[in-house]
């Protein structure tokens, strides 16, 4: 992505030498993906290819068991529909850093079978997020929680750890309980031995460098949350306890332990000081309906947790405008553009147009690659487009006269680097070591 103003290349220039702080992602390992296809589709892709050729053909396409060579033509033919979507421009880009593809063929993917890099190897691993210049991986990357209370895992270099919060409130069973009683060597015999559990798991956390808690809830349940009383939300879990074999009901639009314990988990945060990402707006896979994760359902939560910083996901996509309501009307939000330039390239260089005549820039977070597994490629890819994407945002300001162009580099600085460094207290120096 380019765009013809006069500042562009000295814009883009400059962002592609600046440190990067990848906000949000979910490598756990370091894995060697031995298909072509799944090399390439895996992932984000996937679910375009699905959109334009179906279950079934994707299916197809990503099935190793198949020969390549009778996936082939059916990949190509998706690839003719899906190339200029963000996940197709990531794909591209990574296949012209890897294989020097400009266009995928029969022929250049069987050789390309032949050439696949093993992310097994730490070298190989390490070698292409370091060329993507990212220095810090905020990562959720769900570390089993025996291992976080007993301190026995390890994240991989350069990831700061993000607390995954959804198992801790979205209790419908007696089983649901399990592993943090096991973690904990703890049996729950009520709502408050369980909240005990929770703090002790954030608090662990936190003592083994997690620097946020993460909640994603979004993909199973209403992101409005409602203020219940203790004794509705009791009722629920004591049934839970009573009866193992009592499945709660998890409504979309109402529950009432759910909703409160996410409530007392916001408490966790503030007493812990740590700041708390959200899943909005859009979501990985399809026929997911976005409106319930919408961030304006937010809005109480963050009205009721005044002193929890919240970093709201993937600028809210397709719902730009409460975001921007969000972070404009409420001191402790910033809006994060993890996952957003791969998801649509033009609404998040439109939004970051936007975002700077309407909300302090120091709240913009503006890369998160939102990659894990075996896809290290695909987050360089998303870094590299990240990085025009604020480029083109940046040279529209400058073109329309908004800034300066060394207005708009320190802004650029702020967004990459300086904001994210500050907000979750990641302590880097100004080259990012």
């Amino acid at each position: 992505m380019r765009t013809s103003s006069l500042s562009f290349d000295h814009l883009s220039a400059y962002i592609r030498e600046l440190p990067l702080i990848d906000c949000h992602e979910h490598m756990s390992s370091r894995e060697r993906i031995g298909d072509v296809l799944q090399f390439f589709c895996s992932g984000y892709y996937a679910h375009d290819l699905t959109s334009a050729a179906g279950e079934v053909a994707t299916g197809r396409i990503l099935d190793a068991s198949l020969p390549l060579d009778d996936r082939c033509d059916e990949f190509l033919h998706a690839w003719r529909a899906t190339r200029f979507t963000g996940y197709g421009i990531a794909v591209r880009y990574a296949m012209q850093r890897l294989f020097g593809i400009e266009e995928p063929t029969r022929a250049n993917l069987k050789d390309a079978q032949e050439r696949l890099p093993d992310y097994a190897e730490p070298d190989a691993f390490d070698r292409i997020l370091e060329e993507a210049g990212i220095v810090v991986r905020i990562s959720d990357c769900w570390p089993p929680p025996a291992g976080l209370i007993d301190g026995s895992w390890e994240p991989l270099p350069r990831q700061r750890l993000a607390l995954s919060l959804p198992f801790l409130h979205a209790i419908r069973t007696r089983g649901d309980l399990a592993p943090l009683e096991t973690a904990c060597r703890a049996t729950v015999t009520c709502l408050d031995e369980w909240l005990d559990l929770c703090r002790r798991y954030i608090e662990a956390g936190r003592d083994r460098g997690a620097v946020c808690l993460k909640d994603q809830s979004a993909y199973d349940r209403s992101i409005t949350y409602r203020m219940p009383t203790r004794a509705d939300a009791e009722a629920v879990f004591n049934r839970i306890l009573a009866d193992p074999r009592y499945h709660a009901e998890y409504d979309p639009d109402a529950n009432a332990l759910s909703d409160f314990l996410m409530h007392a988990l916001m408490r966790i945060a503030r007493e812990a000081d740590l700041p708390v990402q959200l899943h909005t707006g859009h979501m990985a896979g399809i026929r997911n309906d976005v409106a319930k994760a919408n961030a304006a359902g937010l809005r109480s939560l963050i009205e009721v947790h005044r002193d929890v910083r919240f970093d709201l996901f993937h600028a809210n996509w397709p719902y730009s405008s409460d975001a921007l309501f969000l972070a404009k009307n409420y001191p402790n939000v910033t809006l994060d553009f993890c996952w957003t330039h791969i998801v649509d390239p033009v609404y998040a260089r439109s939004m970051l147009v936007q975002a700077v005549s309407a909300v302090p820039h120091t709240k913009i977070h503006g890369f998160g690659s939102d990659v894990g597994g075996g896809l290290p490629h695909i987050a360089w890819a998303h870094a590299a487009l990240a990085r025009e994407v604020i480029a083109c945002a940046l040279s529209d300001l400058v073109e329309m006269g908004h800034v300066t162009l060394s207005e708009a580099k320190e802004i650029a600085r702020a967004w990459c680097f300086d904001n994210p460094n500050a907000f979750f207290g990641l302590g880097l120096t100004g080259s990012g070591e």
